[in-house]
């Protein structure tokens, strides 16, 4: 594994001040799609360290969120109007702003609500643009922190103690993959 750490030293070494910008559009993309942002933020930390990689973590989501919301708003609403009875789009538009900027910040704060899904709709429902960008700010930033500082750990680690890192890793992999799979199961239901 220290010559995987070497060689991602020597990678970035080689891109330069590019990593500066691609890890953020990394980070922009899966914010937009959906797909786990983890693996990113525990890189950034691996390759940047807990503080840069925390904020190339967190400015990459936020800026990937907004997009995703902007899309939403622009070409999303009119389409699920033109599917979805007037009605219907009222009581969700009602609900979103019966929850207000708390309901927005806690769904924010809770590791199992889908981020991309969470940007989408508040696009969809129409929350306010400032709403959604200061609570996507705040409640993104604890893990941001967390997955990124994770990965500059897991360097440390390994550089301590490989097999206790090795072992930590395949664990949360099977964990993953037992997440996933029971996930894939429980809604296949």
């Amino acid at each position: 594994m220290e010559l995987v750490f070497s060689n991602i030293d020597l990678w970035l070494a080689d891109l330069g001040q590019l990593a500066y910008v691609v890890a953020p559009l990394v980070m922009m993309v899966v914010a937009i799609l959906p797909l786990p942002a983890e693996a990113p933020a525990l890189a950034n930390g691996i390759l940047f360290g807990p503080f840069v990689g925390s904020v190339i973590t967190w400015a990459g989501a936020l800026t990937g969120a907004w997009v995703s919301y902007e899309i939403a708003a622009r070409w999303g609403r009119p389409i699920a109007l033109r599917f979805t009875r007037d009605d219907i789009v009222a009581r969700i538009d009602r609900g979103a702003e019966r929850a207000g900027w708390w309901g927005l910040l806690v769904l924010r704060l809770v590791p199992v609500v889908a981020f991309t899904a969470l940007n989408w709709g508040a696009g969809l429902t129409g929350v306010p643009r400032w709403r959604f960008l200061w609570t996507t700010a705040v409640g993104i930033a604890p893990g941001a922190v967390l997955f990124t500082s994770s990965g500059f750990g897991l360097r440390a680690l390994w550089q301590r103690s490989p097999p206790l890192a090795g072992g930590l890793v395949l664990l949360l992999v099977a964990g993953g993959l037992i997440w996933a799979l029971r996930k894939q199961k429980s809604s296949a239901t």
